[in-house]
């Protein structure tokens, strides 16, 4: 295993105050593909962390695809980006607050983007989290501007992953010091000035 991966026994065990299996797993999945990359966690560290039988995770879900396609939707402010045709301005600050918003299910350890980015260069699942992300993000983005261009949807989408990436990983002094207030809004003004057409809108 990397050194650099933390060994699933050593991740705080999935919450038990849900009431299904199968919720247990999801839980437990979403915070190991959260913290390490899809292609070092396997069916036996969820069913560890989960606390239930490998044999029940393959009946629940029947793949470790598909439990990480399931995590996916699990991403409650992701599943909200579109809800009730939102203008440009309530788009944008729902795709900004990703870049900020810990997980909705309360699983302290897992921010959203966290969780797309940890497998992002792991074939399997990065062919997953394409066809998610563009269903869930790109397509959504790029209606509310009244345009088609998926490439600019795109461009913004990476200035997001981006500023997380950067954040999380080299997590420099001089941008964790700027409040996250002003961060947010100087997020919010690149993605609207990425999705702005030459002319205008």
């Amino acid at each position: 295993m990397p050194r650099n991966v933390t060994p699933a026994s050593d991740i705080a065990r999935a919450p038990v105050q849900t009431t299904s299996g199968k919720e247990r797993i999801l839980n437990a999945a979403m915070l190991l593909f959260a913290r390490m990359p899809y292609s070092d966690t396997s069916l036996r560290d969820i069913a560890a962390a989960a606390e239930v039988d490998v044999a029940y995770v393959h009946r629940a879900f029947g793949s470790k695809a598909e439990i990480f396609r399931h995590a996916l939707l699990a991403l409650g402010p992701i599943d909200d980006i579109a809800t009730g045709q939102p203008g440009v301005a309530t788009t944008i600050r729902r795709i900004c607050n990703l870049a900020f918003l810990r997980n909705p299910r309360k699983l302290e350890d897992v921010r959203p983007l966290h969780l797309l980015i940890q497998s992002s260069l792991c074939s399997e699942a990065r062919t997953i989290i394409a066809g998610f992300i563009e269903a869930s993000l790109a397509i959504p983005l790029s209606r509310a501007f009244g345009h088609s261009d998926m490439g600019r949807a795109h461009f913004a989408l990476s200035l997001l992953s981006g500023f997380v990436t950067h954040r999380a990983v080299l997590c420099p002094q001089d941008l964790v010091s700027i409040p996250e207030e002003d961060q947010y809004h100087m997020l919010e003004m690149a993605l609207l000035n990425a999705m702005m057409p030459p002319d205008g809108p």
